[in-house]
């Protein structure tokens, strides 16, 4: 297969937006406070790449099948699933997925679909068609609340919970970095909740720590933000930040 090996299960976020300098959350929880940290706006967003590549094999079993544990083979029609469990979520899980779609064509099977789970979470799947393996195409297949905690992951966050609804995604985290911090990743972590969920009409982080206090904005200001149609204070005025009592 061509190109770079596919890794679904972290998504890129290095273009999206950056909050600079340090700033705490006010006193006042006025939301135009905000206004000082809303500098260096980029106008380009991440984007996630969709190639791969055939992982390296020497005649031996790839590295990466030894990630592979309870592995269920299932025929049905002629498609040949198979799904196996995962202690590790790493780089080298693409290849234990190839690995073993290239077993099941060496065996006769032309239509693969392999999928690996986390405990009883769906992580990621590969698919071959008609025996084609150097086009077999990766899918993220974790449910939305798995997808927004992974990818939270990349922050110096510890996320409590995540509860979606068909308007709202509100996500319960503490910032271990402490809130001098918190507002240089608010928007990062914000616009990764809204990739996962791109449905919600707005998105919420409540900031658990010696005072909880939530912080939200609408989908649409978020992306305008990004693009470059709201200006900082625009941008500062359409956040909600509240106060809220300890849970």
């Amino acid at each position: 297969m061509k190109g770079k090996a596919l890794l679904l299960i972290l998504l890129l976020i290095g273009g999206y937006v950056y909050f600079s300098g340090g700033f705490q959350i006010p006193d006042d929880l006025s939301p135009e406070r905000v206004i000082d940290t809303a500098k260096n706006l980029t106008n380009n967003a991440g984007e996630t790449s969709t190639a791969t590549e055939t992982p390296s094999s020497n005649g031996a079993e790839s590295p990466g099948t030894d990630l592979a544990g309870n592995v269920t083979v299932m025929n049905s029609g002629n498609w040949t699933v198979i799904r196996f469990e995962t202690s590790i979520i790493d780089g080298s899980l693409p290849g234990a997925l190839y690995t073993l779609a290239e077993k099941a064509r060496e065996n006769g099977s032309e239509n693969i679909r392999v999928e690996a789970y986390f405990g009883d979470e769906p992580v990621i799947a590969l698919t071959v068609r008609n025996g084609d393996l150097d086009n077999a195409t990766f899918e993220d297949i974790r449910r939305p609340e798995f997808m927004i905690e992974n990818d939270l992951g990349l922050f110096d966050v510890l996320v409590h919970n995540v509860a979606l609804t068909n308007d709202t995604a509100s996500v319960s985290l503490e910032y271990l970095a402490g809130e001098d911090f918190f507002w240089r990743d608010y928007t990062k972590m914000s616009l990764a909740i809204l990739e996962a969920v791109p449905w919600v009409e707005r998105v919420e982080i409540v900031y658990l720590g010696e005072r909880n206090v939530s912080v939200s904005v609408s989908s649409d200001a978020l992306l305008k933000a990004l693009s470059g149609e709201l200006s900082p204070e625009e941008f500062a005025n359409a956040i909600s930040v509240r106060e809220i009592g300890s849970e």
